[in-house]
């Protein structure tokens, strides 16, 4: 008697030190960086197929919070802006209910650069955070520091994407004005881009890097206007090369508005060359913002034709910062699922789009479990 209640014991407690050594093996895995992360193939295949079309489509959306506090949450991403961070406990009470709403894990994206583009200005560990341009004359190690407390103030609140940091190069111009660029020189924004996308990936946040292929010294702002260069394809690639610097360390990047008139009339949202560029790294695509009305207008078209354009062009995340179901915004899910179902070719496209979406995720742990 005494030595089956022995041995039984032995059993239990065998089975208690695989269950903490398999608990410690988790959690060691969900505390890596995003750098020190692979996807795992299968689970991504797997999650990718257990999929509705309806929940395929959600996965390319990137949307202001939706007004439904108790609605399922459909879209691949939240995006906080404007005032939805000006009260943090209740920005963390929204964003772990839209957790739990959702059936794949979201994207929480928010875009802190530095200076007065900090959209997470009242969390006390981040209200110093230098402009970019004032981080160029720090250490890598400093800037570094910084993406890591950034990181960290954002998954406190629950936030797991930053749309930063600024690769883009500029001398003079726009971003040379409002101090978002790190520098005019080349080599200075690839150090401190990278240290900054480095310790945001060292937190577990997702960096996105832009604009892409680059801003460069171009004077207009594009948000407001039609911007346009003429660089020839070479300038192109020199741009966006900076952003390679920082590869193991994005998670994606940020496209531009800007039209690079040598790869076509339309933005680089828009254009699938420029977006399949940035797709040669690995990195899923972001459009900015299409619900502007100027953007719409700059190719003659209606805000349908925008959203149609952006993911036949090949993006991953369309933002938008139109609440999802907002009645007097656009029928997203309606534009993207009527494309998707025109053709065979269309349902691969959103295939291919989904999928990079879920292994970044994955790399960021939001599929372990799944």
């Amino acid at each position: 008697m005494h030595g089956v209640l022995r041995s039984s014991l032995v059993s239990l407690l065998l089975l208690l030190c695989a269950f903490d050594e398999a608990s410690a093996q988790t959690k060691a895995k969900s505390n890596k960086g995003l750098a020190e992360r692979t996807p795992d193939e299968a689970r991504v295949e797997r999650v990718l197929q257990s999929l509705s079309l309806r929940d395929k489509v959600g996965q390319l959306l990137l949307a202001y919070p939706q007004i439904s506090k108790d609605a399922p949450v459909e879209v691949g991403g939240v995006l906080f802006v404007g005032a939805t961070l000006r009260k943090i406990p209740e920005a963390r009470d929204r964003i772990r209910t839209s957790r739990e709403r959702a059936r794949v894990p979201p994207f929480f994206a928010v875009d802190i650069e530095g200076g007065s583009f900090n959209r997470l200005s009242r969390h006390p560990s981040i209200q110093q955070l230098p402009l970019a341009r004032d981080m160029a004359g720090l250490a890598d190690s400093e800037v570094e520091g910084w993406g890591v407390r950034v990181g960290k103030a954002m998954r406190e609140v629950g936030l797991n994407m930053n749309l930063a940091p600024v690769f883009d190069v500029a001398p003079s111009g726009h971003m040379f004005r409002n101090g978002r660029a790190f520098s005019g020189n080349p080599e200075v924004v690839k150090q401190k881009a990278t240290a900054f996308a480095r310790g945001l990936a060292r937190s577990g946040v997702a960096a996105i890097g832009k604009h892409f292929p680059g801003y460069g010294d171009l004077d207009a702002d594009s948000d407001h206007e039609r911007a346009t260069v003429d660089w020839d394809e070479q300038r192109v690639r020199t741009e966006a090369s900076v952003f390679r610097s920082a590869n193991p360390f994005l998670g994606g990047v940020m496209m531009s508005n800007i039209v690079y008139s040598k790869f076509g009339p339309r933005p680089a949202i828009l254009e699938p060359s420029l977006v399949s560029l940035a797709h040669e790294n690995g990195w899923i695509t972001i459009t900015d913002d299409v619900a502007i009305r100027a953007l719409a207008e700059q190719i003659g078209a209606e805000r349908e034709e925008v959203v149609r354009l952006a993911f036949l062009a090949g993006n991953d995340l369309i933002l938008t910062t139109e609440p999802p179901d907002w009645s007097g915004g656009l029928d997203y899910f309606g534009i993207l699922t009527k494309l998707a179902q025109s053709e065979p070719r269309m349902a691969e496209q959103l295939d291919a789009a989904v999928r990079r979406v879920l292994r970044l995720k994955d790399r960021l742990g939001l599929l372990d479990g799944m």
